[in-house]
């Protein structure tokens, strides 16, 4: 697990209500590398942990007590930077064949007449996709931890690679210099020009800033956990684009990008997915507890997505 370089705190509210829910988090939470300390407020049903380890991790391990938990916000540990964080939920501009979609969404994968499946084992930290009209592949948070320095925490549920004519070989692909060049099976991440989601990449435009890549696994699991360069606010309203390598490069053989010339908007289903990146609480910067459209209670909405599984 990669660790942060500088520590930062993420605020969970966690649905405690005894002494016994407050041990089962503290053993939840007791081996986990890169927690510096975390505080456990009872009455207030909070937990917020400061260190450098990944909030994906961290909600993960909460979650393995059977608890309800809710990601509330996450800054910077210092209080000489200013409280900056975001969110982007990836999503597919067009919707995706049955026949592409990952197997590992229950929603997705089954069609009426097959029988239901399991919940997959690697499900989207923080993500109740029922509660979006489209089909969520990704999360990814964002949180200015240092002056210029972002920390990013993306996973990624992507169609299995082989069903998009992709490979999940990690074998280098060295090129006459004998540096590594990107794969058939490479994901390339960046910040858009714009947040227009109506049809990616033409609508978002030329990358803004480069993220960097991810291999998804075999069956179209990814993360990626680093720092980089660049201040937060810059970010926020534009789009965050997770696409295949072999499309943005237009490799030999791979599917024409979306508004090039002889390309169409479906040619890219299952090889491209975005989403706005939109400005998110800070630790202790959520004090929302009631949803003023329904006027229930965050535990309330989140049974009520979880009966629907």
């Amino acid at each position: 697990m990669t660790l942060a370089t500088v520590a930062f705190k993420t605020e969970f509210a966690v649905d405690m209500t005894c002494q016994n829910c407050v041990n089962s988090v503290q053993g939840a939470l007791r081996d986990i590398p890169g927690i510096e300390r975390y505080d456990i407020d009872l009455g207030g049903k909070r937990v917020t942990i400061t260190g450098k380890t990944p909030p994906s991790h961290l909600l993960s391990a909460l979650k393995s007590t059977n608890r309800q938990v809710i990601v509330r916000g996450s800054s910077s540990a210092s209080p000489n930077v200013p409280s900056t964080a975001a969110i982007s939920i990836l999503e597919s501009p067009l919707p995706v064949p049955l026949s592409i979609a990952s197997t590992s969404n229950p929603i997705l994968a089954n069609s009426p007449s097959s029988p239901p499946v399991s919940i997959s084992e690697k499900p989207l930290p923080g993500m109740n996709e029922e509660e979006h009209t489209q089909k969520v592949f990704g999360i990814c948070r964002f949180v200015q931890i240092a002056p210029r320095t972002v920390l990013m925490d993306l996973t990624v549920r992507l169609p299995p690679p082989a069903r998009v004519g992709l490979s999940s070989s990690l074998a280098p692909s060295p090129n006459g210099n004998g540096e590594a060049q990107p794969q058939n099976g490479d994901w390339n991440v960046y910040i858009s020009s714009t947040g227009n989601m109506v049809n990616p990449p033409s609508s978002t435009g030329k990358p803004f800033f480069s993220l960097g890549s991810i291999r998804p696994d075999k069956d179209g699991y990814g993360d990626m956990f680093k720092e980089v360069e660049g201040e937060l606010w810059e970010w926020v309203g534009r789009g965050c684009v997770v696409e295949a390598a072999s499309n943005s490069a237009s490799a030999p053989g791979s599917a024409p990008v979306a508004g090039s010339a002889g390309g169409s908007p479906s040619s890219t289903i299952g090889r491209i997915f975005a989403g706005v990146v939109a400005r998110s609480a800070g630790a202790w910067g959520n004090e929302k507890t009631v949803c003023a459209c329904s006027g229930r209670t965050m535990w309330e909405e989140g049974r009520d997505m979880e009966k629907k599984l």
